[in-house]
């Protein structure tokens, strides 16, 4: 993961922490029936950022590795658990995780595989993985077939000349086939949503790496977004619908 990519949220943190949308509770079951995961395996969340993704294993009972190699990102994670004694937070990237050689059952990966240089982290995974480990990829992923997430989407495309260089939906299930090469596929889709008001929508919008930073130029961008939230709105507030796909090797 090269610096820029680790520096991207920086600033972001807080919004990133309040208006970021959980992970279902139903993918720890979904493990188990899948690839038999229980709380005696050992975890390593890679870039586990806030720990959204981190606080479903935590609770599960796994000891759980964090590695988030941006420094605001990963003091959340540690000050948000401070009281779980399973959780070791590593100051390190995907493509080199100073992990033991061996001992970890599942890599996980929520909303950041996409950031990762995917050679060196492949080399890095099979490295630290236990002979029958497994590699869990999840994206909260909006939902395409929402009416209010068509028009976000148009939005962005049309206002925010970065976004579609950095989407994560530059990666797509072919990709993913080809970074797991030999290993066999399974994806999972799940429901997933937030409710937001106007407030909380802006502060998801701001969440995102691809949004500008706060200046002049932003007070357009905040107008016609407030418009759109006012088109969809239901009692002042929106329902932001996501498809949440998990892809397990």
């Amino acid at each position: 993961m090269n610096k820029n990519n680790i520096e991207r949220f920086t600033d972001r943190v807080v919004d990133y922490e309040k208006f970021r949308p959980n992970y279902p509770k139903e993918i720890i079951q979904i493990l188990s029936e899948k690839i038999g995961f229980n709380k005696r395996w050992l975890v390593a969340d890679i870039g586990s950022g806030t720990g959204l993704s981190t606080q479903l294993f935590l609770e599960n009972g796994n000891d759980v590795f964090a590695v988030e190699p941006n420094r605001e990102m990963r003091e959340s994670l540690v000050h948000h658990f401070k009281t779980y004694r399973n959780l070791i937070a590593l100051n390190t990237t995907a493509e080199d995780t100073s992990i033991e050689s061996g001992c970890v059952d599942l890599i996980f990966a929520g909303q950041s595989f996409h950031w990762f240089d995917r050679n060196a982290c492949y080399k890095e995974f099979n490295r630290i993985l236990t002979k029958s480990g497994h590699i869990v990829l999840v994206w909260n992923q909006r939902d395409p077939t929402d009416a209010f997430q068509q028009e976000y989407e148009q939005f962005l495309r049309q206002h925010i000349p970065t976004y579609q260089s950095v989407s994560h939906k530059n990666i797509s299930d072919e990709d993913l086939r080809d970074f797991f090469v030999d290993r066999p596929m399974t994806k999972v889709s799940l429901q997933n949503q937030q409710v937001f008001d106007l407030k909380s929508f802006l502060g998801r919008v701001r969440s995102s790496s691809y949004f500008p930073k706060d200046g002049d130029e932003n007070k357009t961008l905040y107008d016609d977004l407030r418009l759109l939230f006012e088109k969809y709105a239901i009692s002042k507030r929106i329902v932001f619908k996501y498809i949440t796909e998990i892809y397990i090797s």
